[in-house]
């Protein structure tokens, strides 16, 4: 003990003695010196610390995230600079870099709440950078197993409390299946994958995802639809022909255009997941398509703050799209009339998903009107009904006594008035005399 003291002591003064030498008489100017260059290092080096937490080994990503949660703590960096890079790591594989992430999310959400919301799908982003870093398997998944969950559950409970910002979020994780966007499959799968097993906790929030769903599968799908037909039948046919008139797949002899047909079916497959994610979420969930069709996200949100929990722990399964995609991607020879058969059942598969779409969409309208003309039948029958005849004052049969009809003749002439004694005052005269009737008077007064 008195050896490291000793050691601390020489250490102080051989400190003192440097600053001297420099010219550096305040210490304070000498921090915040120290502190600036310090920052301006960090923000040289901090596209390399980032590249660093996509590396395939553990010790690489640990150390990464143990210098940027430094420099976090010390205020070098603005943190929104690293809260992508930090949502990204709490789908690390390691559970302690895991767990040391999550922490740090969670201390930046208490001082800056909006920071995270803002930058919520791009670490979605990084986390399927990292995930695809760390798998070389095909196709990167973006859900844990036993029981399985969303790679992003954590944050997305960090940022379900605010119900308009949890919405935005979520709308803006649909909006990239839009066929506009043309987003990588790959990253769609990841995508789905993470709607299909968050951690929703109210029966808003999986409704909220499926009302939203409905409305882009109904546009995309149409597009998607009218693309094909184009490719399959040319476009003046096309444009003339009616649902009804649509040829079965078999009867088709050749495709107008078979390389376009195969771009738009490879397109289409996004649609594809949404209608898989949907009926993954029904079933997850036990909710029934009229319940899906009178949802609103205009109305009150108490009516469903009801908790929720899921009824089966399946995964979501989206193999129908990987092997559409494998056939189509693979191995493509425009020449052969195997591919070109594969295309068309790939076509036919697409159009009976969207007529059950559309069916189960005509049904529930449907439901609605006749509920509502039943509504109104009602009415009609519940007017034409003949109203009730007032009833009339019921008259007492009994003999009555000779007092009892006094009572009765006398509160039919109408209440009886009781009169009111006045109180006589006697006026005395100035001499004394008093007024000739005022002995009458008092005595004829009661007291009352």
């Amino acid at each position: 003990e008195f050896g490291k003291q000793w050691y601390q002591r020489r250490v102080r003064v051989k400190m003192r003695d440097d600053l001297k030498k420099e010219g550096i008489t305040d210490l304070k100017t000498y921090g915040d010196e120290k502190s600036s260059v310090s920052g301006a290092i960090a923000q040289i080096m901090l596209d390399p610390i980032h590249s660093c937490f996509f590396h395939k080994q553990t010790q690489v990503r640990s150390m990464a995230l143990q210098v940027v949660c430094l420099v976090l703590q010390q205020g070098l960096l603005h943190p929104i600079s690293c809260i992508q890079f930090l949502i990204a790591l709490c789908t690390d594989l390691d559970e302690t870099n895991r767990v040391k992430a999550e922490q740090t999310l969670i201390e930046l959400d208490q001082k800056y709440p909006l920071f995270i919301h803002s930058q919520f799908f791009p670490g979605l982003r990084e986390s399927f950078k990292l995930q695809t870093a760390l798998f070389s398997s095909y196709p990167v998944r973006g859900f844990r197993n036993n029981p399985p969950i969303s790679l992003l559950s954590h944050v997305y409970a960090l940022i379900r409390s605010s119900r308009s910002h949890r919405h935005s979020q979520l709308v803006m994780l649909i909006k990239q299946f839009d066929e506009v966007k043309r987003t990588d499959i790959n990253l769609l799968l990841y995508i789905a994958d993470n709607l299909a097993h968050m951690s929703y906790q109210v029966i808003e929030e999986p409704l909220f995802v499926i009302h939203h769903l409905s409305l882009l599968i109904s546009t995309s799908g149409t597009t998607y639809l009218e693309q094909a037909k184009d490719a399959l039948y040319g476009r003046d046919m096309a444009e003339t022909m009616q649902d009804e008139d649509e040829e079965d797949v078999d009867e088709i002899d050749q495709v107008e255009d078979l390389p376009k047909l195969t771009d738009v079916l490879v397109a289409c497959q996004s649609c594809t997941l949404l209608i898989l994610l949907k009926k993954h979420l029904m079933a997850q969930y036990n909710l029934t398509d009229k319940k899906c069709h009178e949802f609103s996200p205009l109305e009150n949100a108490k009516v469903y703050d009801k908790q929720i929990s899921r009824h089966t722990q399946t995964a979501y399964d989206p193999s129908p799209v990987l092997s559409a995609i494998q056939q189509l991607t693979l191995d493509v020879d425009y020449e052969s009339e195997e591919f070109e058969k594969s295309a068309l059942q790939f076509y036919k598969e697409f159009r009976d998903l969207m007529t059950q779409q559309d069916l189960s969409e005509f049904r529930c309208s449907e439901s609605d009107g006749e509920a509502d003309k039943s509504g109104v039948k009602y009415y009609e029958k519940r007017k034409e009904l003949p109203q009730k005849a007032k009833r009339k004052p019921r008259v007492s049969k009994t003999p009555l006594k000779l007092g009892d009809k006094r009572r009765r003749v006398s509160n039919a002439k109408g209440p009886s008035k009781k009169k009111k004694k006045r109180r006589r005052y006697v006026v005395t005269s100035d001499s004394g005399e008093s007024d000739p009737g005022a002995q009458d008077s008092d005595s004829d007064y009661d007291g009352t």
